[in-house]
């Protein structure tokens, strides 16, 4: 989530490897974070426009610290080294592998504890939640393969974890306590998912539970689909493979003011003859490198926000959109059509807070 809790702030991270403020309205430069560098998982705080609170990079030390951005003051408000190591003794680090976010509220935290040993490998001890407000560890359970990532629903009810399918058993939702039964529906002691791990976001429906919204590219038309935590229901927002074309997506269901919507960003689009080359433009789609809502209903909807112009060269520019609360802002990283990732710029776009609403 770039945005803090009135919007008066983004927070962006450069490739020298630290975390910027920017103004949230004019866009004009204010500082380099005093605290969060690399890989360190800065969130900010749901009500608190000056508060956000970051885990270490990589999660060393094993440590939740609190930043005031006006004040730069910091303090550490989770010090779990001591708890963690009475589960797993040589468990060094804890993070959510840069992907994950707290519940909605802040409270719960969903992260993954891993050792660090002589050859720089860093094998997994385990996923644990943790409760901020109390300061207390909900649960844990222990595991041998390293997840993609891990994060925390936004309901702070469930805890997804994220494996690719080679190492491991897909994309599977635990109770925050790691307990069966999963919930009161499903007597199991896990819901499955995804058999693989995608780019995905875990985002409020209409009826404010929780929903994980992937693609996947083992289905014959390469749907985008949620599927509900609370019920265990799959529902196919929209295809992807279309005219035997594919794309890779983005996802950001950070939109907890304005549930029951995703935004979506595309990149990457080939065809099934020619996956190493760049698509014409006269063969694109309708989805190709755009940044567009869907609704999280079982009729979705579709509402175009802008064309991105993505030249993807490396990871790290992709088109990450990114939403705030209420979904009247957005961000998006583009080379606009560039031939180098040093011509990647952040665009925000800015619609009316009925734009969703209105039928097209």
């Amino acid at each position: 989530q770039a945005f803090n809790a009135d919007n008066s702030r983004i927070l962006m991270y450069a490739s020298n490897g630290y975390w910027h403020l920017y103004d949230g309205h004019t866009g004009k430069y204010l500082k380099q974070l005093q605290g969060p560098a690399d890989d360190a998982e800065p969130q900010w705080h749901p009500t608190n426009p000056d508060v956000l609170y970051y885990v270490p990079n990589n999660g060393w030390g094993m440590t939740i610290t609190e930043l005031n951005v006006a004040s730069d003051q910091r303090r550490v408000v989770g010090d779990l080294g001591a708890r963690l190591k009475s589960f797993w003794p040589t468990a060094a680090t804890a993070w959510t592998k840069s992907e994950g976010a707290p519940s909605a509220d802040g409270r719960y935290w969903c992260l993954m504890a891993r050792h660090y040993d002589d050859t720089g490998s860093q094998p997994m001890r385990g996923v644990f939640t943790w409760d901020l407000q109390e300061n207390r560890l909900v649960g844990t359970l222990t595991m041998d393969s390293a997840p993609d990532h891990v994060s925390m629903s936004p309901s702070g009810r469930y805890c997804v974890v994220s494996h690719e399918k080679a190492s491991g058993p897909g994309t599977r939702a635990y109770n925050r306590t790691f307990s069966a039964p999963y919930n009161d529906q499903i007597a199991a002691g896990y819901l499955q998912l995804h058999e693989n791990s995608e780019h995905s976001d875990i985002a409020f429906n209409r009826q404010l539970q929780d929903v994980y919204v992937a693609i996947d590219y083992q289905s014959n038309t390469g749907d985008v689909f949620m599927h509900n935590l609370d019920t265990d229901r799959r529902t196919t927002l929209f295809p992807s493979y279309l005219d035997r074309t594919a794309f890779s997506i983005h996802v950001s269901g950070k939109a907890y003011a304005k549930p029951g919507w995703a935004l979506i960003t595309t990149y990457g689009e080939y065809h099934a003859d020619a996956m190493d080359s760049a698509l014409p433009p006269a063969q694109r789609q309708w989805p190709h490198r755009k940044m567009f809502a869907v609704s999280l209903d079982e009729q979705p909807r579709i509402r175009s926000i802008a064309a991105i112009h993505p030249n993807v060269y490396q990871y790290e520019d992709e088109p990450h959109g990114t939403v705030n609360r209420d979904f009247t802002r957005m961000l998006f990283n583009s080379t606009w059509n560039g031939g180098s990732v040093n011509d990647m710029e952040v665009f925000m776009v800015a619609v009316p807070p009925d734009a969703l609403d209105q039928q097209s």
